[in-house]
């Protein structure tokens, strides 16, 4: 199987993951991971807060396989943090958009027809007229699937340990909330889309 690009247009799977001190499981994955550039500013935007320092040593030490994919919104709140302007709350979110519906964004992955997948947990993560080789994954959904093919030894270890935080330096509020438990979303491409143990 061709080793697909994994898409990931929201901070919540680098949260979940750093909660549960799993973050290398994204690299476990073996695939180019592509992080839309707001969502980066988003994750690594208070470098007092471990959590932030962690996320953007782990992407900046990991280039390649991680690429930060620009957007017009993204430039324009750097360029607005640069000079002192106020950012837009809901930046973020309108960068995925952007990034969602621009045929330079989204559009630019899937129309060569290699294996594509998002790897969500914005619940308002919504493609449509969905690509064939394109793959919908959540956080809970990719855990279920690397612990189907041997790469984890159990999803609800690593899920129970981000819905209750217990490793060093996390905290009950960093707790995360999951909507699509138990099996998560795991929407393949209509082309098939699978992985096996290597």
């Amino acid at each position: 199987m061709k080793r697909c690009t994994v898409i990931i247009p929201d901070a919540g799977p680098f949260n979940s993951l750093w909660v549960a001190d799993r973050l290398d499981l994204l690299l476990a994955l073996d695939m180019r991971l592509v992080v839309v550039d707001a969502v980066y500013d988003e994750l690594t935007s208070d470098l007092s807060y471990l959590k932030d320092r962690t996320v953007k040593a782990f992407i900046d030490n990991n280039q390649p396989p991680f690429i930060i994919e620009n957007t017009e919104i993204g430039e324009q709140e750097r360029e607005k943090r640069r000079t002192g302007k106020k950012l837009k709350k809901n930046a973020g979110e309108l960068a995925i958009v952007d990034f969602m519906s621009s045929d330079d964004g989204l559009l630019k992955y899937v129309s060569f027809g290699e294996p594509v997948a998002i790897l969500f947990e914005d619940a308002g993560v919504r493609v449509f007229n969905k690509p064939p080789n394109l793959h919908l994954l959540s956080t809970v959904g990719l855990l279920r699937g690397l612990e189907r093919v041997g790469v984890i030894l159990s999803a609800n270890a690593i899920i129970h340990e981000m819905t209750h935080p217990s490793k060093p330096d996390r905290r009950p509020a960093n707790k995360r909330i999951f909507t699509d438990l138990p099996d998560g979303v795991d929407d393949p491409a209509a082309i098939g889309s699978a992985r096996g143990p290597s």
